[in-house]
C-alpha cells in the first residue's frame, strides 16, 4: 500500500499481547468472610470452576465474563497467577475492559463500556479465547493521507485502494434503508434550469 501511494504509518494488533483469557460463566458469588468490599466467585471456565476472588460490584451469577487464567498475560504485560486474597484462593481474575486494553472505539459492537468487569452480552462457549469472541485477531491499519488524495479518506476509498492495488474485485457493503419510506416528492421537488 506503501509503494502504491497510500503510505501506511502503523498497523496495530489489538490482542497481540492477551493470553489465556477465556469466556466464563459466574455461577455463584458469595461474601468474602474477611473482607467487606471482596466477592468470592465461582466461575466455570469450560474444562473446570475455578475460585476468583474479585472486588467489583457489577456482576450477578449467570454472567458471561472474560477471566483471565493462572500464568495469563493482559495487554499491558500484567501476568495473572494464583495466588491469596485476605486468606482465600483466587485461580485468576475477572477482567473489565481497561485490563484487556479496550476503548469506547476498540470494544466490538454491542458491547458497553462500564466501569468494573465486563460483561458479555451472549452466552459463549466456555474457555473460548477472548480475543475470538471480541474480535481482537484483527489489526488496525493507520495509513498517512495527502491532500491530492480525498478519495482515501473513507473506509470505501480505502477499499478502492486495496482492490486497485492487488489486482482484487471491490466488494461494496448492502445498504439497507429502513425508518420512514415516505415518497421524496412529498417533501422536495427538483427541476433542471439549465439543460446544456
Amino acid at each position: 500500500m506503501t509503494m502504491s501511494g497510500t503510505k501506511v504509518e502503523s498497523v496495530e494488533e489489538t490482542g497481540q499481547n492477551i493470553d489465556k483469557v477465556v469466556v466464563g460463566k459466574i455461577i455463584e458469588i458469595t461474601p468474602h468472610p474477611n473482607a467487606d468490599s471482596l466477592l468470592v466467585t465461582k466461575v466455570d471456565v469450560g474444562n473446570e470452576v475455578l475460585q476468583i476472588i474479585t472486588g467489583a460490584t457489577n456482576i450477578k451469577e449467570n454472567d458471561y465474563v472474560p477471566v483471565a487464567l493462572h500464568g495469563s498475560t493482559l495487554p499491558d504485560g500484567t501476568k495473572i497467577k494464583r495466588g491469596k486474597l485476605r486468606g482465600l484462593e483466587s485461580a485468576g481474575m475477572l477482567c473489565s475492559p481497561e485490563e484487556l486494553g479496550l476503548t469506547e472505539e476498540t470494544l466490538p459492537e454491542g458491547i458497553d463500556m462500564v466501569d468494573g468487569i465486563l460483561i458479555l452480552p451472549h452466552e459463549y462457549p466456555l474457555g473460548k479465547d477472548i480475543k475470538e469472541v471480541l474480535e481482537l485477531n484483527d489489526k488496525i491499519v493507520e495509513f498517512e493521507i495527502t491532500n491530492n488524495r480525498p478519495d482515501c479518506l473513507s473506509m470505501l476509498g480505502i477499499a478502492r485502494e486495496v482492490a486497485a492495488t492487488f489486482g482484487k474485485k471491490m466488494k461494496y457493503p448492502s445498504i439497507e434503508v429502513s425508518g420512514n419510506r415516505d415518497d421524496v416528492s412529498d417533501y422536495i421537488s427538483v427541476s433542471v434550469e439549465d439543460k446544456d
